[in-house]
């Protein structure tokens, strides 16, 4: 017999274990995408090429430079990415933390617990298309993985307006300064909110005589710098003039864009079923109630000032000519937090362990929905597997060409858990497509670039 000794931070253990294991497995029976295919290269000279022409045309952004790099090492790259990965979204759930309560996890008790499984589980099954997010390896990049630095900020600011100051060195100041410049290189929207947030963050530590370490100044000089290297590269506007799916959104008003834009948003809130709208009415209410003296709670202003930021998020989008669920993940992110110091502030009014309630009813609807997630993505790796194997059949017996399908997706228990898959064969690299196969692929040809197998969600 093995016995369990369920002290508190074996309980923690267990649970971050299990965290890790669940995003492993994703991880690594998701195929690989359209994506991967087209920016992987076998010699480092068209590596870093490829670098440079995805910054100066395609993604401006700088989590784009390890994505390419790692793909240079071929099928090590993405082994270490596999490995990487859980512990990456790990750190995320210990970042939220960190903004939430102003301080690390205690595993000496479990005080804390409830909260860590809440927002564990929320990460799991509330995410904008975790497919995207936390599995694909180039969306994990894009979104989560250029998060963290953007999450290393707020923990320090929620430090430093709790009262810690931290000693300035050479070594820092650097740091600082490169944490700040991947931040505002994070993405299109991300980086300019977070000089927003920067700015607020200054001020109010003015307004209440906060001393600030000097290294902040580097930080907020690499956000600046970042936000200068993603939008002055030009390919945004390569993109617009070059890209016939952006190319028509140039003609289009302001007014059109926001009309064309708002249907897209009410899929999102009803994906949520409305729950950003309720977070905010409730902050609202709460202003109205108290005739705005809550405002005077620190955990309130925080919370309201992270939904205020996350509706400006989201509403940014409307700017540009394709949204897809994924791209919410901040905007998600910063709701998450809004809402559980919603919730810490409800807890302290009534006395009621709301996130307890709440996290072990999320868990039970993690276990009934667990095979309606899983079933999925093993359907989509054995698929690939079959054509895989389909392939390399006739490659051993020395055929010239060789017929393939295109990948379908099942769907999942809600619309941000079915999975958003580019396949390989939705674009023409059919050159490509023969060198790394070493056959001529026929297959069926989409009926548009980028088309997907799964709707637009």
């Amino acid at each position: 017999m093995i016995a369990f000794n369920f002290k508190p931070k074996n309980i923690y253990l267990i649970t971050a274990l299990v965290f890790i294991l669940f995003i492993l497995f994703f991880t690594a029976i998701f195929p690989i995408s359209l994506d991967e295919f087209r920016l992987a290269h076998d010699t480092w000279a068209e590596v870093f090429k490829q670098i440079y022409i995805t910054l100066t045309t395609d993604s401006p952004r700088f989590m784009m430079i390890p994505y390419i790099l790692l793909l240079g090492l071929g099928l090590t790259g993405r082994i270490i990415f596999i490995i990487l990965n859980p512990f990456v979204q790990l750190f995320i759930i210990w970042g939220l933390f960190f903004v939430i309560k102003g301080r690390k996890l205690n595993f000496t008790t479990t005080k804390d617990y409830y909260l860590f499984l809440f927002l564990c589980l929320m990460y799991i099954l509330f995410l904008p298309n975790s497919s995207n997010n936390i599995f694909w390896m180039a969306g994990t990049f894009v979104y989560s993985w250029s998060f963290v630095p953007v999450l290393i900020l707020l923990c320090l600011f929620r430090q430093t307006i709790d009262g810690k100051f931290f000693k300035s060195t050479f070594l820092k100041k650097i740091l600082m300064l490169f944490i700040g410049f991947c931040a505002g290189m994070s993405n299109e929207n991300t980086g300019p909110m977070m000089l927003c947030l920067f700015i607020l963050f200054l001020s109010y530590c003015k307004y209440k005589k906060i001393k600030i370490p000097s290294f902040y100044y580097y930080a907020l000089a690499g956000v600046g710098l970042g936000i200068g290297a993603m939008f002055g590269s030009g390919a945004n506007k390569y993109r617009l003039y070059h890209n016939w799916h952006h190319t028509s959104w140039i003609t289009t008003t302001i007014s059109e864009k926001l009309l064309i834009y708002l249907h897209k948003f009410n899929g999102f809130l009803n994906d949520y079923l409305w729950f950003p709208v309720i977070i905010l009415f409730g902050y609202l209410f709460a202003l109205y109630e108290t005739r705005l003296a809550i405002l005077k709670n620190k955990n309130f202003f925080i919370g309201f000032l992270f939904c205020v930021c996350a509706f400006v998020l989201a509403l940014v989008f409307f700017m540009s000519p394709e949204i897809g669920l994924r791209v919410y993940y901040s905007t998600v992110l910063f709701f998450f937090i809004s809402f559980t110091m919603q919730l810490l502030i409800l807890q302290e009014t009534y006395s009621i362990n709301f996130i307890k309630y709440l996290a072990l009813g999320l868990f039970i609807l993690w276990l009934v929905w667990l095979p309606l997630i899983t079933i999925p993505y093993l359907s989509l790796y054995k698929a690939d597997k079959q054509r895989r194997q389909v392939i390399a059949q006739a490659v051993k017996k020395n055929k010239k060409e060789v017929l393939v399908n295109r990948m379908s997706v099942v769907g999942g228990p809600t619309g941000n858990l079915t999975i958003v898959y580019y396949d390989i064969l939705l674009h023409f690299f059919d050159d490509k497509l023969e060198k790394d196969f070493k056959i001529k692929l026929i297959y069926e040809r989409p009926n548009e670039i980028y088309s997907m197998t799964a709707p637009i969600l």
